[in-house]
């Protein structure tokens, strides 16, 4: 059964995609520890957000026609199969 969320990955908030995170302050080569890797995102500095219907609508009108033609079909359907 699917969610009624869906997710898109974007790139981490906190460090910025760079996977470079600061426990606070600025970087000082004397206390290298303190800066770590993020704990919010993924090895590729990566981050995985609940889509609006506003981003998933941006989306879907910026694909070609074809692919848009081609998702209206399926969607068409699966809800005819319901």
């Amino acid at each position: 059964m699917p969610t009624d969320i869906l997710y898109i990955r974007i790139s981490c908030t906190s460090c910025h995609g760079s996977r470079i995170y600061s426990a606070g302050g600025y970087y000082d080569s004397m206390k290298p520890g303190k800066w770590s890797t993020c704990p919010y995102c993924d090895w590729e500095g990566m981050v995985y957000v609940e889509a609006s219907v506003n981003v998933i609508v941006d989306y879907l009108a910026e694909l070609p026609p074809e692919h848009q033609t081609l998702i209206l079909q399926k969607l068409a359907q699966k809800k005819s199969e319901i």
